[in-house]
């Protein structure tokens, strides 16, 4: 929904302002302080405000904070209306989670999140190639002014298709959120699924948000063939959403495949980082980055999934309020790191590689529960 919006203006905004990595990295990320901070709470303001209203509330905030932004010359005013915005996004993603788990089986349910996260990766197809040209027929201002008027306007949208919808009756232990995220936090599986959300998501928001300022600055790409490379690996990223997500439902092993996803993802950012170095032609560029983006982003909807299979269903809003903390600030130290690490070697291809290990990292995480639970298995049977 969100992600999208300022990578593809990336550029327009450094010049303006010239503002370092960090800054850069500061700005695109502060729409998730405000994620941070709401996250352990969305479960139960989910469960006491209702799907229908917590998606219109927040896609209403969204909107509203985002058109707010465009219109203040201080980089520390923006930096904070749109971490007000994040505050309405933390609601919006564990009210669809709670949907989806109502109205699909855990058999399908790993296509059905993948499909439903593959409305973000479309979202960014649809930006990097409307958003840039926008900024160069007006101002950037405009541009991201008019990508708050289409988030505000969904929540008609959401209004009246929903408007039928009921939720159902929220239990006891829905009610006592204390006790549910003592919980989760005693479930190894969700804490595992949690920290490895941390790193994946690092890795991709941080290959999505400075790809087009490392296609501009370190390969010399014009600003709309590094938009362009961006909107195709954005197109790939929906696709593998869909794929991997049915994947996993025919393996049964959601954490088999999310492991396949961090060692691919893994092997194409250190090819990445060679293209600065081995001056690949830009078709190659176009494959390495189509891939990066089928792999990297292939995993989001899974590991919702997942966090509601192991957490339980009747836990699902919490559960997911309190795993997206996790994803969220991940979302918002990579993004100060990998600006921090260009700033610190005047070059992105060392980011790409320390992304690339904390991938291998969170992979061997997730591997080493796969092991344990097998070697149980086995001692059970024998």
């Amino acid at each position: 929904m969100w992600g999208p919006y300022l990578p593809p203006l990336s550029t327009f905004i450094v010049k303006e302002f010239e503002l370092s990595g960090f800054m850069m990295g500061l700005m695109m990320s502060s729409f998730y302080l405000g994620c941070i901070v709401f996250s352990f709470f969305t479960g139960h303001i989910i469960n006491s405000l209702g799907i229908q209203n917590s998606i219109v509330i927040s896609l209403i905030v969204i909107g509203f904070f985002i058109m707010a932004s465009s219109f203040f010359n201080s980089e520390w005013a923006i930096i904070l209306l749109l971490a007000f915005s994040g505050m309405g996004y933390s609601l919006i993603n564990p009210a669809i989670n709670l949907l989806v788990t109502q109205d699909f089986s855990i058999e399908v349910r790993g296509l059905a999140m993948s499909v439903k996260q593959m409305g973000v990766t479309l979202g960014g197809v649809l930006t990097a190639l409307l958003l840039p040209k926008l900024a160069f027929i007006y101002n950037w201002r405009t541009s991201l002014f008019i990508g708050g008027v289409i988030v505000a306007s969904f929540s008609l949208y959401f209004f009246f298709m929903l408007k039928s919808y009921s939720s159902p009756p929220v239990s006891s232990s829905n009610l006592n959120h204390l006790k549910n995220i003592k919980i989760f936090f005693q479930n190894s599986k969700l804490v595992r699924l949690s920290i490895l959300s941390f790193f994946f998501v690092g890795a991709q928001f941080s290959y999505f948000m400075y790809l087009v300022l490392f296609l501009n600055l370190d390969l010399n790409y014009s600003i709309a063939a590094s938009s362009f490379l961006l909107a195709i690996s954005q197109a790939s990223g929906a696709i593998g959403r869909v794929i991997w997500g049915a994947a996993s439902d025919r393996s049964g092993d959601k954490r088999k495949v999310l492991t396949w996803i961090g060692i691919l993802s893994s092997i194409f950012l250190v090819l990445l980082s060679f293209s600065s170095l081995l001056s690949m032609p830009y078709k190659l560029i176009g494959a390495i980055t189509v891939i990066l983006g089928f792999t990297i982003s292939g995993w989001n909807g899974i590991f919702q999934a997942a966090i509601i299979e192991y957490g339980g269903e009747k836990a699902a809003a919490v559960s997911s309020g309190v795993s997206l903390t996790f994803t969220y600030l991940g979302i918002f130290l990579f993004s100060l790191f990998f600006g921090w690490t260009k700033d610190l070697f005047s070059s992105f291809s060392l980011s790409w590689i320390i992304l690339s290990i904390c991938l291998i990292f969170s992979t061997l995480l997730i591997y080493k529960d796969q092991s344990s639970i097998s070697a149980k298995s086995k001692k059970i049977a024998g």
